[in-house]
């Protein structure tokens, strides 16, 4: 098996160790993961495994042929309200000296049930997950922190995640590294045009499923504010919120602005609606949409809560790659939406370092590189009180 030990990254190379076997639990694979989990089974070779189920994602979970990394696992069964089962995840194999790496989801029983059968086999175990989203309390917070001492590291999905997990006393800190969660960007490079503001309509991007955590009907307010004259909205997604937030368009008399292109995961159509506009917004709490959006050298629009957002937002920097918002104020987003657009100079400085964002990290090359170099640490048992590709 391959060395993971912080070598740089190349996509079919590999430097070989014989006794590295890594096992991934996951609740489902969506297209968003795939390149991420390919470029590790590139790295790792045949004892590389992501167990999964099959669950709904709308587009995000369309048929395609299943890689040799993954195996499929059962449904996810209800148990009790919040609670659930991965049916099939204890027969998993597990052998001594494995890496196990299972998705930091409390509610998700059976994860915790694999964790203590990884550590009665000798593996060694990893807890993947956030350490604060939009939806967290404080009470959930503690008892996932309480879980997490149950693996032998953490592995959170971004740098200042491991900052705040550091500097909370509550409990002695596990070993913790991040991977700056992101996503494949080779083509959306190869795509991407150049950013000139002024020869661009003044055109919005949304991307992400249509959900009340978007809060669009925030952005739909702030379209139809004087701020906003003129301004129109490419919508890139589906879900259960677009027949109620149709008729809000219709009812702000904003309809005719609002371009609506439904769930979208071949990225050549994505740049066609990408490359025609001026910045990317998400009113609600955001996460991957947001590297999603810099990855095209989109200025970003996001409100100012960081405790009500996902963790990919440490990938913003106000004023640097976009501008913050008042969260639930559609006075306040139209007023930023305004200021940016009349700044020409402004959009092209914050389109190159949202481009600079995501060339440096919050892509899947870098992650590929940071997990197989934390991956390497624990299982060597080292030093990874703090660890850093």
């Amino acid at each position: 098996m391959p060395d993971c030990g912080g070598k740089p990254f190349m996509a079919g190379k590999a430097e070989f160790i014989s006794d590295l076997s890594i096992v991934i639990l996951q609740p489902t694979v969506p297209s968003y993961r795939r390149g991420f989990f390919g470029r590790l089974a590139e790295r790792l070779g045949p004892d590389f495994t992501v167990y999964a189920s099959a669950q709904d994602m709308g587009v995000l979970s369309e048929r395609r042929a299943r890689p040799a990394w993954e195996r499929p696992l059962g449904a996810m069964r209800r148990l009790l309200p919040g609670l659930e089962w991965q049916a099939g995840a204890l027969s998993i194999p597990i052998a001594r000296d494995d890496v196990v790496v299972v998705s930091g989801a409390p509610r998700c029983l059976s994860n915790i049930a694999l964790l203590l059968k990884a550590k009665w086999k000798g593996a060694r175990t990893i807890w993947w997950g956030h350490y604060w989203s939009s939806t967290s309390r404080p009470w959930r917070a503690e008892l996932r922190m309480l879980l997490m001492r149950l693996s032998d590291a953490v592995l959170f999905y971004t740098d200042r995640e491991v900052d705040e997990y550091l500097a909370g006393k509550k409990f002695a800190p596990k070993p913790a590294s991040a991977l700056n969660n992101g996503i494949e960007t080779e083509e959306i490079i190869r795509l991407r045009r150049p950013y000139e503001p002024s020869s661009r309509p003044r055109d919005l991007l949304f991307v992400g499923r249509l959900t009340a955590k978007a809060n669009l009907a925030l952005l739909l307010e702030a379209l139809a504010l004087p701020d906003c004259a003129g301004v129109r909205l490419d919508i890139i997604g589906d879900g259960e919120e677009e027949p109620r937030l149709r008729e809000r368009c219709e009812a702000l008399g904003i309809a005719g602005r609002v371009a609506w292109h439904g769930g979208i995961v071949d990225e050549s159509r994505i740049a066609e609606v990408a490359n025609g506009c001026k910045a990317f917004v998400y009113p609600g709490s955001v996460g991957l949409s947001l590297v999603h959006g810099l990855a095209y050298g989109l200025p970003a629009l996001v409100h100012d809560d960081r405790w009500r957002h996902m963790p990919e937002i440490a990938a913003f920097e106000a004023g640097r790659n976009g501008m913050a918002f008042a969260r639930d104020n559609a006075g306040s987003l139209a007023k930023s939406i305004g200021a940016v657009f009349a700044d020409d100079a402004r959009l092209v400085a914050m389109s190159a370092a949202a481009i600079s964002t995501t060339s440096d990290t919050f892509n899947t090359a870098d992650m590929a590189e940071r997990f197989c170099h934390f991956v390497g640490k624990v299982k060597r048992g080292g030093d990874v009180s703090r660890v850093a590709p």
